[in-house]
């Protein structure tokens, strides 16, 4: 299922643990799906209910063993039982989004997820996660894995185009199934960045395969002419304007819903490269550990570790509780960037990140959320640039606001919900944001001055 996944900041758990991944990390934990968006390249129908009938769907699933002959050849893993399959409704669907996620998260991991979402500026304060997760996924989803059922799904609705390659996809998650467990798999990331990371292995992984078996068909292989993954990866882009729940979601949402697919295709095409078939083994043997490593397969290779930059200290007083920590990667500081920047500064910066981490608390009755944070960067200067951003990016997510300290090291400044606190020490870049401003003094030795 597409990330969802998501989780810091799609990617955390509340209770203080690290780890849950939203739209790029909490998909996986539920289900495994083909997103339209991606299965769609070159497809310039746009979808239908009632395309698929129990004729056409049991003419497909006829043809189950030819396909895992073709992708048992491709990866060198053979088929250990057989593989359930079903025709699913779009409603089915979403009645089956709905009951994983109740059965999967609470009421207060969502509230934490979200919440945390807010604070870094990714949604706006009226962002619903739960409704926005399962409307995404209700319109994208042609077919579906249910790892804990072992069965998978192919949606009514799937135009007859589509049909076959997404039935591969999801037939490559059930191969991978049987052979390295998914649902263990995806839960056994070190942190929030990690899920992300696994993510992209499970789709990223079955949508190359989905790709090679199409591309087969007509006589050309991505194994041959790797530039054919780049465009396989880059076109899915193009597919978006006809569905309106995804094209409409945040920047955030609808990046973190492609990524497992199109930067895990490219992932996984440098390790078919480097390895070759036995690279669909080794990524779920030797997994990644961050979304730095899909984004630069070499850092994967490489074994390159993030580190875990110490958080500032905050001093809030009594009735604050933490409800949410964990890591930040290298991609979601990619779409921070994009969001309030630009993409061309995402682009140049985001890959000199090395490590990320926050803490956020919450007074519960006030309802005050008080976020610290810190990123490290691979210089003083990429550090610097990076504050010099920063200061922007707070500017703009807590306007109005005014600002009393301004220095080459130091921003200090207050809002209507307020006073944030951004610092430059070497390779390191802190905030503080959501303060309480009478709680600024304790923390800078400012006082600050009346809002608005």
């Amino acid at each position: 299922m597409p990330p969802y996944g998501p989780g810091r900041i799609h990617r955390t758990r509340s209770s203080g643990d690290s780890g849950r991944s939203w739209f790029a990390g909490l998909g996986p934990l539920l289900l495994f799906v083909t997103i339209a968006l991606f299965a769609a390249v070159g497809s310039p129908a746009a979808p239908q209910d009632g395309e698929l009938g129990a004729e056409r769907g049991e003419q497909l699933f006829a043809r189950i063993d030819e396909m895992l002959g073709e992708l048992g050849k491709m990866t060198g893993l053979e088929v250990r039982r057989p593989i359930k399959r079903s025709i699913i409704t779009r409603e089915e669907i979403r009645d089956l989004v709905e009951s994983r996620l109740k059965e999967e998260t609470t009421p207060q991991e969502i509230r934490a997820e979200e919440l945390t979402l807010k604070m870094f500026g990714f949604v706006g304060d009226d962002f619903d996660l739960a409704q926005q997760y399962v409307d995404v996924l209700t319109e994208q989803a042609t077919a579906l894995y249910d790892y804990k059922a072992k069965e998978l799904y192919l949606a009514t609705w799937t135009p007859e185009d589509l049909q076959e390659v997404a039935l591969v996809h999801e037939l490559a998650h059930a191969l991978a199934d049987q052979h390295f467990d998914l649902g263990k798999y995806v839960s056994k990331s070190r942190g929030a960045d990690g899920d992300l990371a696994r993510s992209a292995v499970v789709e990223g992984q079955a949508s190359w395969i989905m790709v090679e078996y199409a591309m087969r068909q007509s006589g050309k292989s991505m194994v041959e002419s790797p530039l054919l993954a780049v465009t396989a990866a880059g076109a899915s882009r193009f597919e978006a304007e006809q569905y309106p729940t995804y094209s409409s979601a945040p920047l955030y949402i609808r990046e973190s819903l492609l990524f497992p697919y199109t930067e895990g295709l490219l992932f996984q095409q440098a390790v078919i490269e480097k390895y070759g078939a036995a690279g669909f083994s080794e990524v779920f043997r030797q997994p990644p550990v961050s979304s730095q490593q899909i984004l630069d397969p070499e850092a994967y290779f490489g074994q390159r570790m993030p580190t875990k930059p110490r958080i500032p200290r905050v001093r809030l007083g009594r009735g604050y509780k933490t409800i949410s920590q964990g890591e930040i990667g290298q991609w979601d500081h990619s779409i921070l960037l994009k969001q309030f920047i630009g993409e061309e500064e995402a682009r140049e910066l985001s890959p000199h990140w090395r490590g990320a981490y926050f803490k956020l608390r919450e007074k519960k009755a006030s309802g005050q959320a008080v976020l610290a944070y810190a990123v490290e960067w691979s210089s003083p200067e990429r550090a610097r640039r990076y504050f010099e951003l920063y200061r922007k990016i707070c500017e703009e997510k807590w306007k109005p606001s005014k600002v009393e300290e301004n220095s080459a090291g130091q921003l200090v400044g207050h809002s209507g919900k307020g006073s944030f606190v951004l610092t430059l020490n070497g390779r390191i870049v802190t905030s503080i944001e959501g303060l309480p401003n009478d709680r600024l003094k304790t923390n800078t030795g400012r006082t600050a001055k009346a809002f608005p």
